[in-house]
């Protein structure tokens, strides 16, 4: 039988996108149900199922990563309830298997149910799985209720609180280029290749020489700018990344996505003037937060992405990013990026489903309809000693000189606190 805890919730300890998706819904839960629930890092995942025998399973994204759809697939086989929400839920129709099953090469929904953004994502997906109908779910984006719940870092704190002297402040969000080199790539080159194409991984590449070139220009010919260069919550190789070699600069602030530095990426947003990037849907939070956001796209702007792209002009070349810069400086406003003003209002709809801050809500209601569904007898499955010891192994590398290979802040046992902290105070039930 499946033991005392509620809700085991597994997650990437460096995603606060994630976490920002999940935590919400857990405190309302607690708050409101007074159910039992705990926050873990998945690096650890296997001995937490097999530890706590969950009455479910708690996922932000089952199909965002191997790990997250291995370990998915073994609670829901070990008769565990599973429900996962969507990270990246503003679904492409040319992408959609992507979108529904990322990892997932087996096209079963190992889930009781999938909660996802908007009823368009979930009419797509209906279409090409309508045997999937009742297990999806749409209930709005739960991660983007924070921007109606919670306040964040103004600028003249952070100025303050790093000892700084600038008025002028850029934030840029890196792209996840360094996925389409090495071990890497070699090993899921099938999986990138299916998605996107020869021809567009190819572009890829050569943009990320173009992309470094261009910010080292921008960073050195404005050093009244601080430039706040943020990596991917999925970096796996900075020397393949658009930031290569920009910390040397003065005016570059790296935010380092660590526990010390405290900082998310909502607060970054919120602190910078302007926010720009190669493709990014943090563009969209950006809109959320009254900033205005541009793209820089060397070779083309068409490519398989997300339609958030649209609510952004687009430049090729750093004259032209230039241009932007000064323009906003000069006026407070960049004209192209103010003529897309409907564009976005359509994305924004599209998109979140709900923006009235209570998709966590809905998510949470949804939840407790499983939860309160008969619990299934728990199955021991003999790999998942197996699969303890791999991640066990991987634990102790990390403490090692291979600590660049094995995050050693993957297995951090109190990463979600803050974010528990944080939700605890706003949200009334």
């Amino acid at each position: 039988m499946n033991g005392d805890l509620d809700i085991l919730n597994l997650e990437w300890p460096g995603s606060e996108r994630d976490l920002h998706i999940v935590t919400p819904i857990l405190v309302y839960l607690q708050k409101k149900e007074k159910i039992n629930v705990v926050t873990k890092s998945i690096f650890n995942g296997y001995y937490y199922l097999l530890k706590y025998r969950p009455k479910m399973l708690l996922i932000s994204n089952f199909a965002g990563d191997k790990l997250n759809h291995e370990i998915v697939k073994l609670a829901y086989k070990m008769n565990i309830k599973v429900i996962s929400l969507i990270s990246e839920g503003n679904v492409k129709e040319k992408a959609s298997d992507q979108f529904l099953w990322g990892w997932n090469s087996d096209k079963i929904l190992y889930a009781d149910k999938l909660l996802l953004w908007s009823r368009r994502s979930e009419e797509i997906f209906l279409r090409n799985y309508p045997k999937l109908k009742g297990r999806l779910v749409n209930v709005g984006a739960t991660g983007f209720d924070r921007y109606k719940l919670l306040d964040f870092k103004t600028k003249e704190t952070f100025i303050k609180e790093n000892g700084l002297r600038y008025k002028k402040i850029i934030g840029i969000a890196a792209w996840g280029f360094d996925h389409l080199f090495g071990a890497y790539f070699q090993k899921y080159q099938e999986f990138y290749y299916k998605t996107y194409g020869r021809d567009q991984i190819r572009m890829h590449r050569e943009d990320l020489l173009k992309l470094q070139n261009i910010y080292k220009a921008l960073i050195r010919n404005n050093s009244d700018i601080l430039f706040i260069l943020r990596y991917h919550p999925g970096v796996i190789d900075k020397e393949k990344t658009e930031f290569l070699g920009l910390e040397k600069y003065k005016n570059v602030y790296i935010s380092k996505r660590n526990k010390i530095e405290n900082y998310c990426v909502s607060d970054l947003i919120n602190i910078s003037d302007i926010w720009i990037g190669y493709e990014t849907t943090t563009a969209l939070e950006a809109w959320l937060l009254g900033k205005e956001t541009f793209l820089i796209n060397p070779s083309k702007s068409e490519f398989i992405r997300e339609n958030v792209y649209k609510g952004s002009p687009i430049v090729k070349e750093v004259n032209e990013a230039q241009a932007l810069i000064d323009e906003y400086y000069r006026t407070n406003s960049i004209t192209r990026f103010q003529e897309l003003r409907v564009e976005r209002e359509r994305i924004v709809s599209d998109v979140i489903g709900y923006d009235d801050g209570k998709n966590h809500i809905r998510a949470a209601n949804e939840i407790m309809k499983v939860l309160a569904s008969p619990d299934k007898k728990f199955r021991f499955r003999s790999i998942i000693l197996s699969k303890i010891m791999k991640q066990t192994i991987q634990r102790v590398l990390a403490k090692t000189v291979l600590a660049d290979r094995y995050n050693p802040l993957h297995y951090l046992c109190d990463f979600a606190d803050e974010y528990y902290k944080r939700y605890f105070e706003v949200i009334d039930v």
